[in-house]
């Protein structure tokens, strides 16, 4: 009874948390650290208003709730599918989640989001995705 009592109280906190910090909502991932064989156009990720994060960069689909206090932003562990990628997708994959594993903080610039590790350096970009009815 306890644990689902503080599972609720996390997800609350979550909730205002991720859009509070206008995380919320669609993203393309535009740029994961130095990894070739990104496709921009395959690659997405969403911070849902539920404060769940979703997201794919062509090939397994990646999970898991973050945790959001002011400019500071862990994933902890993510979830996955474990389909067999073809290469450069396989590799790209891993490093971005590795990325995600690092992440400590973001930066929010008008649409571009960036995710940082301890030391402030980049580690993944994401461009925010239009919302239906508005290009």
């Amino acid at each position: 009874m306890r644990r689902l009592i503080f599972s609720a109280a996390l997800a609350l906190f979550a909730l205002p948390a991720v859009a509070a910090g206008g995380l919320s909502g669609k993203w393309r991932v535009v740029a994961v650290g130095g990894a070739e064989g990104l496709d921009p156009a395959r690659a997405r990720a969403e911070f849902a208003p539920n404060g769940r994060f979703a997201s794919t960069v062509g090939c397994n689909r990646i999970a898991g709730m973050p945790t959001v206090s002011g400019e500071r932003l862990s994933f902890g562990p993510m979830m996955t599918t474990r389909m067999a990628c073809p290469p450069p997708l396989d590799t790209v994959e891993r490093q971005y989640l590795a990325a995600l594993e690092a992440v400590r903080a973001y930066r929010l610039a008008g649409k571009t989001l960036v995710l940082l590790g301890d030391g402030g350096e980049a580690l993944v970009t994401l461009e925010k995705e239009p919302s239906p009815g508005r290009r």
